[in-house]
C-alpha cells in the first residue's frame, strides 16, 4: 500500500522574539501562524489528507487564550485535513494542563497524541507518537516503540521530539537521546522528528524536517515541510521538500578587497535578492577584511539602504574591519591643513607593528572617522 503524508515539526507558535521590536516581532508572531495555510496547501499540493508534527507546536506551556484558540480555528477551517499534535519539550502534556486546554476547544480534525500506544489514522497506517510529560525527563521516549505490535504489512510511522544520539545532544546534561538505529530496531517505515530547526537525514528513514517558519540566521536555511510517501511497508520512503516560510533568514559572509568592495557588494545584493523580497528577508552580515575610504563610504550606504529595504539587516564584525589608506584618499585632503597631518600621523600608527593590534584598530577607526568628517566638510 502507499501513503503519503506531510512531516513537520517546531512551528513554537507564540515565540516572542525579543531581540526585535515590538512592531517587527509581533509580525514574525503572525508569520508562524499564518505558515498553517502554508502547510495546507503544500498537503494538497500532494493530495495528502494526514500532517503530523512532532512536537513544539507552542513555544510556552502557558500560551495567552489568542496564541492558542487562533491557530486551532485555522486547523478547523482546514477541515479536509487532518492535524495529529505531539506535546513536545516547549509544549508538554503537564500538570499545567495545556493539552487540557487544547482537547476542550479543538476542532474535529485535530488530533492530540498524549499516550505512548500505536494509533491507527489510515485502515493499515498506525502512528507511534511518545509524547512529552514534562520539560525534562532524562529517558529515550520512543524505547517501547520497539516492543509496539501492530498487524502483519502495516505501517508504522514513529513520531517523537528530541535530540538524536551525535547530532548534539547529551544524556548527561538531562537532553533526550533517540538512538540513530531506532526506525530500524522498532520496525518502522519512517520515524518523525522534532527539535532540530534544520533539515536533517539521520537515515533514509528517519528525518528532522526543520521549522516551516525560521527564527534564526542560517547560511542558505529556509523554512519547509517533508512529503514523505512509503510506497511499501519495508522500503525506504520517497521524501521531498515543500517551502513553506514567510521570511528568509540567511547569513553572509564579506572579506573586504581594497577598492573592490562595490562590486561585492552588487554581487551581495544579488545574492539576497534571489529568495523572497527584501521586506521579508532578515539578513545578518559577517564582515572582515580592508577597505579604502571611499568603500567605507559605500558600504555605509549599502548598509543605510538595505536597513531600509530588508525586514532587518544586522551587520557584525564591521569594527575589525581595518582602513587602507591610498594616495588618492591623502590627496583628496587639504594638502597645506592639519586634517591631512592628522591623516598620515594616524595612517602611520594604524600600520605601526610596534603597537598592539587594538591600537592599530583604534587608529584606523579614527582615520576612518576624519575622512567621513573630512567629506562632509568638503
Amino acid at each position: 500500500m502507499s501513503f503519503t503524508f506531510i512531516h513537520t515539526a517546531d512551528w513554537q507558535l507564540g515565540k516572542r522574539f525579543g531581540q526585535f521590536s515590538p512592531e517587527t516581532a509581533g509580525e514574525l508572531r503572525l508569520a508562524r501562524q499564518n505558515v498553517i495555510s502554508q502547510i495546507s496547501e503544500a498537503a494538497r499540493e500532494f493530495g495528502v489528507k494526514h500532517i503530523l508534527v512532532a512536537g513544539d507546536v507552542w513555544d510556552s506551556k502557558i500560551p495567552s487564550n489568542t496564541t492558542l484558540r487562533q491557530p486551532l480555528a485555522i486547523l478547523g477551517e482546514a477541515s479536509d485535513l487532518q492535524w495529529w499534535l505531539l506535546p513536545g519539550n516547549h509544549d508538554p502534556d503537564g500538570p499545567d494542563g495545556l493539552w487540557d486546554r487544547i482537547d476542550a476547544i479543538k476542532p474535529e480534525n485535530v488530533h492530540s497524541l498524549r499516550k505512548a500506544e500505536s494509533v491507527e489514522i489510515e485502515p493499515g497506517v498506525f502512528i507511534l507518537p511518545a509524547p512529552w510529560v514534562r520539560i525534562q525527563h532524562g529517558e529515550d521516549l520512543t524505547a517501547w516503540m520497539a516492543g509496539c505490535q501492530t498487524p502483519k504489512g502495516a505501517l508504522r510511522i514513529g513520531l517523537a521530539h528530541g535530540g538524536v544520539c551525535g547530532f548534539g545532544s547529551d544524556a548527561q546534561n538531562g537532553r533526550e537521546i533517540i538512538p540513530p538505529d531506532r526506525a530500524k530496531t522498532a520496525r518502522l517505515d519512517y520515524l518523525a522528528l522534532g527539535d532540530w530547526h534544520a533539515r536533517a537525514m539521520i537515515s533514509p528513514r528517519c528525518f528532522y524536517p526543520g521549522t516551516p517558519e525560521p527564527d534564526r540566521h542560517k547560511s542558505g536555511a529556509r523554512g519547509q515541510v517533508l512529503a514523505v510517501t512509503i510506497l511499501q511497508a519495508g522500503q525506504d520512503p520517497k521524501i521531498a521538500d515543500v517551502p513553506t516560510a514567510n521570511y528568509d533568514w540567511p547569513q553572509q559572509n564579506l572579506s573586504f578587497e581594497p577598492e573592490t568592495a562595490r562590486e561585492q557588494l552588487e554581487r551581495l545584493r544579488t545574492n539576497l535578492t534571489q529568495g523572497h523580497p527584501l521586506r521579508r528577508t532578515h539578513v545578518r552580515l559577517n564582515v572582515s577584511g580592508e577597505l579604502t575610504a571611499a568603500d567605507w563610504r559605500a558600504f555605509e550606504q549599502f548598509t543605510e539602504e538595505m536597513s531600509g529595504e530588508c525586514a532587518s539587516f544586522d551587520v557584525r564584525g564591521a569594527g575589525d574591519v581595518r582602513l587602507v589608506v591610498i594616495a588618492e584618499d591623502i590627496e583628496a585632503l587639504d594638502a597645506q591643513g592639519s586634517v591631512r597631518e592628522a591623516a598620515e600621523a594616524l595612517a602611520a600608527r594604524s600600520n605601526d607593528p610596534d603597537l598592539s593590534k587594538r591600537d592599530r584598530q583604534t587608529a584606523s577607526d579614527a582615520l576612518r572617522l576624519l575622512f567621513r568628517y573630512a567629506g562632509e566638510s568638503a
